[in-house]
Order: structure tokens, then C-alpha cells, then sequence
């Protein structure tokens, strides 16, 4: 008789052992899971919010224009330049009375009629975005100035 005491003490003993294998496996196979997950994640290229443009003002200026009839007329302008990296940031506004007085002597010589028309504000900021491209000073390195963005535009 005492054998059959032992039997259901022994069934309970052995289930109690496949469950807590059967717990050890299902932990280990959710562990490895997310350390594989994991290292995908740090291997693929991390994608970040796109970054807020680097800009550079320049103040606003008032410059006389003379059209085809030669009549006196005004442009005040005012520009963002957005600049490819901070080393250009830093060096523009260094440089910006050299930009503003470069800017002044660009925007004296437009002309009133095309400046009114989209196609001429869009051409005066590629010649404007050309010019900025050059060097400001001797033994520098070229602006990398990628556009110029109006910020004030009036032609009177």
C-alpha cells in the first residue's frame, strides 16, 4: 500500500517539473527575442526628426532703384540665408557687414519692372544666391549658402 501513496505525491512532482521547464523555455525564448529585436534596432540607422533649418538674417535695406523712364523708386528687402552647416552660420554673420554692403551694390543696380513679376524675385535670389557663394575674404573658404528666403519685399 504504501506505493500507492507515493504515486499521486511523485505525478504531482513531475508535473510541477514540466511546468516550471516549460516556464524557464518560454522566458528564455522571450528574452532572446528582444535582445535580437534590440540589436536590429541599434544596427539599423536611427531615423531622427527632420532638424530646423540653419538660418542667417540679414536686417532689412532700403535701396534706390531706377527703372526704364527713370524714375526714382524704393526696394526695401529683407533676407534669411539658411546655410549648410554652422561653420557658414558663424562666418556669414562675422562677415555681414561685407554681405550687406556686397547685397546693397547688387540690389542698386536691379531693375523696378522685373523685380515685381515672381520670375524677377526669383532670379534676383539665384544672382543673390551666386554672389554669396564667393569668398568673403582671402584665404577663405566659399559660403555654402544653399537659399535665399525674403522675409520683407516691397517695391514702391
Amino acid at each position: 500500500m504504501p506505493t500507492t501513496r507515493k504515486t499521486p505525491w511523485l505525478l504531482i512532482l513531475l508535473l510541477a517539473l514540466v511546468v516550471i521547464a516549460g516556464s524557464s523555455a518560454g522566458t528564455y525564448v522571450y528574452i532572446s527575442q528582444n535582445a535580437t529585436a534590440g540589436e536590429a534596432k541599434q544596427a539599423a540607422p536611427t531615423e531622427q526628426a527632420p532638424q530646423a533649418p540653419r538660418l542667417v538674417n540679414v536686417a532689412p535695406m532700403t535701396v534706390n532703384l531706377v527703372n526704364e523712364r527713370d524714375e526714382q523708386n524704393l526696394l526695401y528687402v529683407g533676407f534669411a540665408l539658411e546655410v549648410a552647416d554652422d561653420a557658414t552660420q558663424a562666418l556669414l554673420q562675422q562677415y555681414m557687414p561685407q554681405v550687406r554692403s556686397q547685397l546693397l551694390t547688387l540690389l542698386s543696380g536691379q531693375d523696378t519692372s522685373r523685380l515685381i513679376t515672381p520670375q524677377g524675385k526669383a532670379a534676383l535670389a539665384d544672382t543673390i544666391l551666386q554672389a554669396l557663394k564667393q569668398p568673403l575674404a582671402p584665404q577663405q573658404p566659399a559660403p555654402l549658402v544653399l537659399r535665399v528666403l525674403y522675409t520683407d519685399f516691397i517695391v514702391q
